[in-house]
């Protein structure tokens, strides 16, 4: 059984990951900014996911 803190922080996580790589896809790829939302953004929700245990 998962604790329901971390499910509440994996839910987090994967909200900000999906918001950083929506940022991330507006900014473009032409900057490194934008290059680094995307891959913190797309970490950032496999971390949310794998914390949430689904």
């Amino acid at each position: 059984m998962t604790n329901a803190k971390v499910i509440f922080i994996g839910e987090v996580t994967q909200i900000a990951g999906v918001g950083a790589v929506v940022l991330g896809v507006v900014l473009s790829l032409h900057h490194w900014g934008a290059a680094a939302a995307l891959i913190g953004g797309i970490s950032a929700f496999f971390v949310g996911k794998k914390l949430r245990g689904v």
